[in-house]
């Protein structure tokens, strides 16, 4: 099969199912929450656009900026400007078809800076092994902060799937003990298939790139300053997040606590399906309830969450392909 109907088949795949997820968290509403969800809207502070917008702005500016120093070490110095244009760029080419803004990116500094594309592959490689270690310690900070409430929906969950301590019914468990036996018992049988499949191969090839994109940090020659602009980026994006907490009156009372959790799971919504689409907004409305706020607020917190980080991205990608071949033409005249 060629590898362009793949891909087509893949993005089709993976917006059915965004577009499903969205069905899944507004199926449950009833004309109340419908009625909920356009007050609290209505109603919103949208003054806190503005810092929001800013915010945006800002992580992407820096995005950049750390992308010029992962280049230094090959001897690579586009403007700060290219830079900028082509992270927003992708960023845009990404809400379409996801992997495509890497490749949009490494496109216009190579016919713009005159760079080879193949050498910026390593350094999307490895920007991405950085956001994943990122992200797995902002998951970590997460539990560590509220370990009260990991612990209540790991209760949960065992009453799901496990039945309630002291209650005499172990079946559940009984189930999910054999699963994970015969799980392992199939895996040893099954081990040297296993490792030789095509999806266990690419596993460990992308597993290999991120340790190799991470250990790229020791030639590096602005550490600080790349580590500054990691920090920043994940700042802004939790600052985004409770300011959009903000704009509700209903959810003005969540903490960063809650920011943590939005920002960890809600960026692996980010990932399931095109520009996060029902997967974000989804994994948001689950994780808000947690803390007390009801389904329709819920709802509506998640869209807002979701909708203006989307909205920088559509302005900053349309501006910036416009002022793109200006701001060249310019260049190349001086």
């Amino acid at each position: 099969m060629p590898k362009s109907l793949v891909n087509m088949l893949t993005y089709l795949l993976t917006l059915g199912l965004g577009i499903f997820l969205i069905w899944l968290s507004v199926k449950d509403l009833k004309p109340d929450d419908i009625e909920k969800i356009k007050f609290a809207v209505q109603k919103a502070n949208y003054l806190l656009l503005i810092p929001i917008l800013i915010m945006g702005f800002i992580s992407h500016w820096s995005r950049a900026m750390r992308w010029r120093y992962l280049m230094e070490p090959m001897g690579l110095n586009p403007s700060a400007a290219n830079t900028l244009f082509a992270v927003l760029i992708g960023y845009l080419a990404n809400l379409a078809f996801p992997r495509l803004g890497e490749v949009l990116k490494c496109t216009i500094l190579a016919r713009y800076e005159k760079i080879p594309a193949d050498k910026l592959v390593g350094t999307i490689i490895a920007e991405r092994a950085f956001d994943l270690l990122c992200l797995i310690l902002i998951f970590v900070l997460t539990i560590v902060v509220q370990t009260d409430l990991a612990g209540s929906y790991l209760q949960s969950l065992w009453a799901r799937f496990g039945s309630q301590p002291g209650d005499g019914n172990h079946s559940k468990m009984y189930i999910l003990i054999g699963s994970l036996v015969l799980f392992i018992v199939l895996f040893l049988a099954l081990r040297n298939k296993i490792i030789h499949s095509a999806f266990y191969l690419r596993f460990r090839e992308i597993l290999k790139n991120v340790t190799k994109g991470i250990m790229s940090f020791r030639t590096m020659k602005h550490k600080k300053e790349f580590v500054f602009h990691t920090i920043l980026i994940w700042s802004m994006y939790l600052g985004m997040i409770l300011l959009g907490f903000q704009s509700i009156q209903e959810t003005q009372m969540l903490s960063y606590k809650t920011g943590l959790s939005v920002l960890s799971f809600g960026s692996v919504g980010m990932i399931v399906t095109p520009g996060g689409i029902g997967a974000y907004t989804l994994l948001v409305e689950e994780i808000v309830s947690l803390y007390g706020i009801d389904k329709a607020i819920s709802v509506a917190i998640s869209w807002v969450i979701w909708l203006v980080p989307t909205l920088i991205i559509v302005l900053g990608g349309v501006i910036s392909f416009i002022l793109l071949p200006i701001y060249n033409r310019k260049k190349h005249a001086q």
